[in-house]
């Protein structure tokens, strides 16, 4: 089985907001744009499954869990 790893809100700009894996070894950051739109900027582990959000935003890998 795939290990889970919640991403956290490191940054907004009211625009754009950048995800962070924090686990040790992994590293996946993403950018997304609130008018629509997904950067991975670093792919971190591949093969982990990622999960996180705020307020009113989830986002998941579309694996149930």
């Amino acid at each position: 089985m795939n290990p889970r790893h919640r991403m956290v809100l490191e940054a907004d700009n009211g625009m754009e907001l950048l995800f962070v894996c924090p686990h040790d070894g992994c590293g996946r950051r993403l950018m997304l744009k609130r008018s629509g739109g997904l950067t991975v900027i670093d792919r971190g582990d591949f093969f982990a499954l990622h999960y996180g959000g705020t307020e009113g935003l989830e986002i998941s890998s579309g694996i149930g869990g």
